[in-house]
């Protein structure tokens, strides 16, 4: 059993390093790899997560008697679900279906909190409940250094097995000593497939709305300049920093309404962010001069699309990942963990307000294929 493990002056002293190991780090977010880097550098994952991908895929297999006896399964998910977007209310829901699909008998313990910087210490209040609930498993995020920080220490003492949901890029300084698993959807890939439409559909000055420094900020945000570096029709006039913020875009996408009157595209990092665009640029009239995109195709940038308020967005399969969760679980309590690909990147797919009705209602039970065809996954 782990030091920390129902110990409770055990679990604050070892948060209390944790802490001070976050207030100290000063870790690079852009040392990882790609998803084909790392395939390059490990060829053996490529098999492991052909097979893992199919698995998700497919309908639920659901285990043996034999493997039914395994003890419960107790997990804790620390999301950042308080937010617009709906991604991590909809994976959760995904999750536990398929979980009860497979016949694993499992306590679940979620903590939510906000998606901003000033929501980090919350999160750390979370993470000392739930690890004084000694679970096997941990699905965390990782978006700033400070997480890195706290992941690391958490994997290094070997418990619980630390799943990194929402990155698929392996961290080079963890290599020999990587989680479990990072499972979502790729978000530098995702950003390429916008920045694509995005030239080839507007031309002039464009601002970019990024969330804080961060691992986000680095692979949505500077991922989409890179990609727009090349074309001489486009010209990158503003940045800001808006923290996964609505109201923080809105009042950044005013200003740049204001100081740019030629502004022809706003690139947007995140739901929250391009919702807070789109009300700005309603109230100021501009929605049908200036291209504005989502990112992550959830139930309210489907709205959005449909009623104007955005032009495009990059769709994830969404409830792919949870599914994966379940799946990764499901494998290494039967004992076959070993067989797990590091990574499990999901399927995206670019979906516009000149696609069909049809065609985007496929996409829709696709993605929604778990946590429902309604609108309030809540």
């Amino acid at each position: 059993m782990p030091a920390f493990s129902r110990n409770r002056s055990a679990v604050y002293l070892f948060l209390a390093l944790l802490w001070l190991a976050a207030s100290v780090c000063h870790a690079e977010m852009n040392d990882f790899w790609e998803v084909d880097d790392y395939l390059g550098q490990h060829p053996e994952q490529l098999e492991r997560m052909t097979a893992f991908s199919a698995r998700v895929a497919a309908p639920a297999q659901p285990l043996n008697e034999r493997q039914r006896q395994i003890p419960v399964i107790r997990i804790a998910k620390i999301y950042p679900a308080e937010q617009d977007s709906d991604y991590w209310r909809r994976n959760l829901r995904a999750f536990d279906a398929r979980m009860d699909e497979l016949g694993l008998r499992y306590q679940l313990t979620s903590y939510f909190s906000g998606p901003t910087e000033d929501d980090l210490a919350r999160q750390l209040a979370h993470l000392e409940l739930a690890l004084t609930d000694d679970p096997d498993y941990l699905v965390y995020t990782l978006s700033s250094p400070e997480h890195v920080a706290l992941v690391e220490r958490i994997i290094a003492n070997g418990r619980p097995k630390v799943i990194l949901q929402n990155i698929t890029t392996p961290l080079h300084r963890w290599d020999g000593m990587q989680p479990f698993m990072y499972v979502g959807f790729d978000h530098r890939r995702g950003t390429r497939m916008l920045a694509g439409y995005m030239r080839q559909h507007s031309q002039g000055n464009y601002a970019v709305l990024k969330p804080a420094p961060g691992y986000l900020s680095l692979v949505r945000g500077d991922s989409f300049v890179q990609a727009m570096s090349s074309s001489s029709q486009h010209r990158l006039v503003d940045t800001y920093h808006t923290d996964l913020d609505s109201e923080r875009a809105y009042h950044a996408t005013l200003d740049a309404l204001q100081r740019q009157a030629e502004l022809s595209m706003i690139y947007a990092s995140s739901t929250d962010i391009a919702l807070g665009a789109a009300r700005a640029l309603r109230q100021q009239g501009r929605l049908e001069q200036v291209l504005l995109n989502g990112w992550g195709g959830g139930t309210e940038e489907l709205q959005a699309l449909r009623s104007g308020l955005l032009d495009v967005t990059v769709m994830r399969l969404n409830d792919d990942s949870g599914v994966a969760i379940a799946e990764a679980i499901s494998q290494d309590s039967a004992g076959k963990g070993s067989s797990l690909p590091l990574i499990y990147s999901g399927e995206m797919v670019l979906v516009d307000r000149q696609m069909s009705t049809v065609e985007l209602e496929g996409y829709r039970r696709r993605a929604f294929r778990y946590s429902g065809m309604d609108d309030s996954p809540r």
